[in-house]
C-alpha cells in the first residue's frame, strides 16, 4: 500500500479523489486552494476535494501560493517533505507545481489531465475543445515534469463530443472517465511499473486559461462558431452579448436558418435567432441584469426584442 497525495480543487478533481480512496492505498493527504467567496452573499465557500476530504478525516492543506522563498510556499514546502508520500496525483489544482515538489515523492506527480495530450495543454483544456469544433477530447494520465503539460503519457482514454454537450456536461463525462483511468492504474503507478510514452512533438495546442471577458459572443464569426463558443462557455464564464447599454446572457445555443447582419435579431418567436457572419444562430433562453434565466418566449412578454434589433452595438458594457 503506497502513501497518496492528491492536490485538486474543483468537482472535477473531486471525481478523481473519490478513485483514489476507493483504491486500495491511503490518501494521506489533500492539497487545495483557499476557501473562495462564493454566491450573492459572498460567503467563503470550501473546495470540492476539501469538503470530500475532511469528511473522510483526511489532513488538508490550503497553501496561498507554492512559491520558494515565501511564508505559505516554504511551510507547505516542510508540511509536505514531511509526511513520507509515495505518489501525489495532481487533477485541476489550479497551480503550477515547482520542480523542488515534484522530487520529493519516489514516485514523483501523476496528473489526470483532460484531453488527449499533446492538443489542449493547459488551464482550460475542455472548454476550449468545444470552442474549437473538437469532436474527441479525453484524459490523459501524464507524468509531472517543470514545463506545462509536456510530461511523458502513461495512458489515456478518449470521450467523444456530441453536439449537445457544452462545458458542464463535457466536464462531468471527463471527470468520469478520468476516475476509471485513474482506478484502472493506480496500482501500477503506485508501484513504478507503469510505462510511458513522451508525447509527440507535433500537435501541441494550448488551452488558455478562461477570463469573464472572453464568454462576450462575437457576431462576425460564422454561426458554427458562435454556437461552439456559447456552448464553451457555459456555465462559466456565460456567453453574453449586449442590448443597449445591458448585458444580455444567452443560453442553450443551436444552429439555426437565416442571413443578416451580424448581430442582427431574426427572430424570437421560438428562442432568439441572431445573425452571425455566416448563417445564424438559436438561443432557447436569455437572462437581463437582475433578473433570472428564462425562456426567450417568456423574456420578450417584458422586454420585446423584434427584428432588427441590434446586440453587441454597445462597446463600453463590461461582462457581467
Amino acid at each position: 500500500m503506497a502513501r497518496l497525495a492528491f492536490f485538486g480543487t474543483p468537482a472535477l478533481a473531486a471525481a478523481q479523489l473519490e478513485a483514489l480512496l476507493a483504491s486500495a492505498h491511503e490518501v494521506a493527504l489533500v492539497v487545495a486552494q483557499p476557501d473562495r467567496p462564493a454566491g450573492r452573499g459572498k460567503q467563503l465557500q470550501a473546495p470540492p476535494t476539501k469538503a470530500l476530504a475532511l469528511a473522510r478525516g483526511i489532513e488538508v492543506a490550503q497553501p496561498e501560493t507554492l512559491k520558494k522563498d515565501t511564508p505559505s510556499g516554504e511551510a507547505f514546502f516542510a508540511l509536505f517533505s514531511s509526511r513520507n508520500i509515495d505518489l501525489a496525483v495532481v487533477a485541476a489544482y489550479g497551480r503550477i507545481i515547482p520542480r523542488r515538489l515534484l522530487d520529493v515523492p519516489p514516485r514523483s506527480f501523476v496528473n489526470v489531465h483532460a484531453s488527449l495530450l499533446p492538443r489542449w495543454r493547459g488551464a482550460a483544456p475542455i472548454q476550449r475543445a468545444i470552442e474549437a469544433g473538437d469532436a474527441t477530447t479525453g484524459v490523459c494520465l501524464m507524468h509531472m515534469v517543470p514545463e506545462l503539460d509536456a510530461g511523458d503519457v502513461y495512458a489515456t482514454v478518449a470521450v467523444p463530443i456530441t453536439p449537445s454537450d457544452d462545458g458542464e456536461t463535457l466536464t462531468a463525462k471527463v471527470a468520469a472517465a478520468g476516475a476509471r483511468l485513474l482506478a484502472q492504474h493506480i496500482d501500477a503507478l503506485a508501484a513504478g511499473t507503469l510505462p510511458r510514452v513522451p508525447q509527440p512533438a507535433e500537435g501541441v495546442t494550448y488551452a488558455e486559461q478562461l477570463e469573464k471577458e472572453q464568454g462576450r459572443i462575437d457576431w462576425s464569426k460564422s454561426a458554427r462558431r458562435v454556437v461552439d463558443h456559447a456552448r464553451a462557455m457555459h456555465p462559466w464564464p456565460g456567453a453574453f452579448t449586449t442590448l443597449g447599454d445591458e448585458v444580455l446572457k444567452l443560453f442553450a445555443p443551436s444552429m439555426a436558418a437565416g442571413q443578416g447582419a451580424p448581430g442582427t435579431v431574426l427572430s424570437s418567436s421560438e428562442g432568439l435567432v441572431v445573425a452571425c457572419g455566416d448563417g445564424a444562430a438559436r438561443f432557447a433562453d436569455a437572462q437581463l441584469p437582475n433578473k433570472r434565466r428564462m425562456p426567450v418566449a417568456e423574456l420578450i412578454k417584458g422586454r420585446p426584442l423584434p427584428p432588427g434589433t441590434a446586440l453587441g452595438a454597445a462597446a463600453g458594457a463590461g461582462a457581467p
